[in-house]
């Protein structure tokens, strides 16, 4: 069955369609490339002559350092922000006035005028110019030195590279090399300044130092002296002997409290019967005999038990014997513990009397407290004077001895020579600045013109503007082609015969609705080929098998009898309003056969026509007798003609010429339809580029007879508009 869809407008393509538009306009772009060529011709021989030269310096990271000390001047730091800083300083017009003052020296004053101006002018004499009328020249002379002037760095190097534009070659390399010099001796004069100003400062430092110096420690000594205060190293002897005494006193209570920790275990011990684990009793030589004999005895005892002579006489004698010995051991470790506590008791009047001598130095020590700590604060002051006076004058004897050997961080790796060929103008400069100005004028011009166009242009365009997607695109005929269509219909591999058969595989896309039987073609205007699309439509279809018949119902300018040459008077007025059979008017076209139905020109409104229930009765007949039913109709702008057909119609097909239809004229139409809820399938572009030449439709809107309807990108979801086959 044969289907129709109504789409609405995809999301546009803005690459293809900004391409489409400039080769749309391409003969405007090309146009004003041309223009912006010429204009750049005319600055190229109109510019005047510059020569540059450049001088090329390089910032020394190595150091020249005669004496292992610090210069009064730091180096420049290898960052970039420091590079910038002194790119500045080359550029400004401290630099200038620098550069102005080297050139007088060298007698070249009048070269810079000469050199630096358009119009070189010969220059009075020095002292023939008023003091006003030379600080407006040198005032010049440094404009023009710093407008001319060029300094830059490649941001991977220490390396400056310092330019100069010039009407002469030879002045251009004078300048960029005196922009080096210059450069060099401003290093040179700001350490040797910095230097001698260091140096003065220090001088006046270094007297009053010396003499606060000399007053502190005079008065450090007197102090002492009357306060009699002795000192070893960095204490007093009074704090020598309490530290002795505090070392003592706490070696002696550490022995104290070793002893009672272990007369405390040894006392845990007796209780618990475990007494001969404690070191002092495993120590004792008479304790270590004793219990010699007392295993061996116990030895004794237990062959006796092993043997079973229970009866054995030295078995009371070998007990008794026992009994003594652990007598005597318990003795002994009673003899250990008492030596414990008389050692503590020791160690405790020992501690009081190193006490009582701590506290006895320590009422005579805070005696002298006051005074030493007066006499340690003048110690200090006196050392910090000493100190920075020292320093002083080791940095003093430093600067002195850098004054003469001081050197520039910067050195001129490459003087300027004077060019042989000026620089500017440059033609490739120029040339590019041509194209570019030509081309950015030209594309602003073919989005203009574009704007104003309102012709259809692009299918892309008309799907977003319409919210309708294009169905079919039929490429524009020559007049020998025209005359020759039922031909290329039936050539399948003609490019018209490809976009008949691809506008079927459009109309064929369908949901599972009701299909539709009867198609009506209209246009928003008039002459936009519907006449053209029905009549071959009807013949690509029939070519397929489908029974189709074409009623021509543009009453207004019928042209359905010339496409298919009809032979009969009979037509559409004559069944509507003079009851003729409707098998009378009916003709069929030999070659294709498609049947259709012609009409003339009437006198009678069309209204009265198309609006008759006898043109419906007519529709409603044809539906039973055919499989598909193609209306050609007029165009909108025209009246309601199409309004009344499209509702007799099951959808809706409008016929747009390329580069003819108005736009907004195209959108009213579709919004007059839409408002009498008339069903559209889409929109056939007609006249449109062949393939192979459409430079604003993406690939899968180009006319090709392997494409199938799946391939074509829907806009809305289709809708089912023909008829059962």
């Amino acid at each position: 069955m044969i289907w129709s869809q109504e789409t609405r407008a995809s999301e546009a393509i803005a690459m293809p369609r900004l391409v489409s538009i400039l080769l749309e306009r391409k003969m405007t772009v090309a146009f004003c490339i041309l223009v912006g060529f010429c204009l750049a011709a005319v600055g190229y021989l109109y510019s005047p002559k510059r020569y540059q030269a450049e001088a090329i310096l390089a910032l020394d990271v190595r150091k020249l350092q005669a004496l292992p000390s610090e210069s009064v001047v730091s180096s420049l730091p290898q960052e970039s922000p420091a590079l910038r800083t002194e790119l500045d300083i080359i550029g400004s017009r401290m630099m200038a006035e620098r550069v102005v003052r080297l050139l007088k020296d060298k007698d070249a004053s009048r070269g810079v005028t000469a050199g630096v101006s358009d119009t070189p002018a010969p220059l009075p004499a020095q002292n023939s110019l008023s003091a006003d009328d030379q600080e407006t020249r040198d005032r010049e002379m440094i404009n023009d030195l710093i407008s001319h002037v060029g300094i830059s760095n490649d941001g991977r190097s220490l390396t400056i590279y310092i330019s100069f534009k010039a009407d002469t070659p030879e002045y251009a390399a004078l300048v960029a090399n005196a922009y080096g010099e210059a450069y060099i001796d401003y290093q040179i004069d700001l350490k040797t300044s910095a230097t001698r100003r260091v140096s003065e400062w220090l001088g006046d430092s270094l007297v009053n130092l010396r003499t606060k110096l000399e007053q502190s420690e005079r008065l450090a000594t007197d102090f002492r002296e009357k306060a009699g205060i002795v000192k070893i190293g960095n204490t007093t002897l009074k704090a020598e002997q309490i530290a002795g005494l505090n070392n003592e006193l706490t070696t002696l209570r550490a022995r104290l409290a070793g002893s009672e920790a272990r007369l405390a275990t040894a006392l845990d011990t007796e209780r618990g019967d475990d007494n001969l684990a404690l070191a002092e009793v495993l120590a004792s030589p008479t304790i270590q005999a004793l219990r010699t004999e007392e295993a061996r005895t116990k030895r004794a005892i237990s062959e006796i038990d092993e043997s079973g002579a229970i009866m054995n006489p030295q078995l009371p004698q070998l007990k008794s014997q026992l009994a003594s010995l652990k007598t005597q051991i318990n003795a002994e470790i009673e003899q250990i513990i008492d030596s414990l506590r008389n050692e503590i008791v020791s160690m405790k009047r020992q501690e009081a009397g190193i006490e009582t001598n701590l506290r006895k130095m320590q009422e005579e020590m805070s005696e002298t407290n006051q005074a030493l700590v007066h006499a340690d604060q003048l110690d200090r002051e006196a050392s910090a004077n000493r100190s920075i006076y020292e320093s002083y004058l080791t940095r003093y004897k430093q600067t002195i001895e850098q004054d003469g050997i001081v050197t520039a961080e910067a050195r001129m790796i490459s003087r300027a020579i004077p060019p042989g060929a000026p620089t500017s103008p440059n033609l490739k400069f120029w040339i590019l600045l041509g194209l570019v100005t030509g081309s950015a004028a030209g594309v602003a011009a073919a989005f203009l013109l574009d704007r104003s166009d309102k012709s259809v242009r692009s299918a892309e365009a008309l799907e977003t503007r319409t919210g309708l997607a294009v169905i079919g695109r039929i490429p524009k005929l020559s007049a020998r082609e025209r005359a020759d269509t039922i031909g290329m219909v039936r050539d399948g591999k003609s490019n018209f015969g490809q976009a008949l058969a691809d506008l079927q595989a459009q109309l064929r896309l369908g949901t599972d609705s009701a299909p539709s039987r009867v198609v009506a073609v209209g246009s928003a205007i008039d002459r936009e080929g519907k006449t053209l699309i029905a009549a071959n439509l009807a013949r690509s279809l029939a070519a397929t098998g489908v029974k189709t018949i074409v009623i021509d119902a543009n009453l207004r300018s019928p042209s359905i009898d010339q496409e298919f040459g009809a032979k009969s008077p009979n037509h559409l007025e004559q069944v509507i309003f003079r009851g003729l059979a409707l098998e009378k008017a009916i003709q069929n076209d030999p070659v294709s056969g498609v049947d259709f139905i012609a009409a003339r020109e009437s006198a009678v409104p069309t209204e009265f026509l198309l609006g008759n229930r006898q043109f419906a009765c007519v529709i409603g007949e044809l539906r039973q007798r055919y499989e598909l039913i193609i209306i050609d109709t007029p165009a909108i702008a025209a009246g309601q003609d199409l309004m009344r057909i499209a509702s007799l119609a099951d959808t809706t097909a409008l016929v747009v010429r390329w580069e003819a239809t108005d736009m907004k004229q195209l959108q009213l139409s579709v919004k007059k339809l839409r408002a009498a809820r008339r069903n559209i399938c889409g929109i056939i572009l007609n006249g449109s580029p062949r393939q192979g030449k459409l430079p604003n439709q993406p690939a899968f809107y180009r006319l090709s007879p392997n494409r199938t309807a799946a391939q074509t990108p829907a806009i809305k979801k289709p809708i089912p508009v023909a008829v059962k086959a």
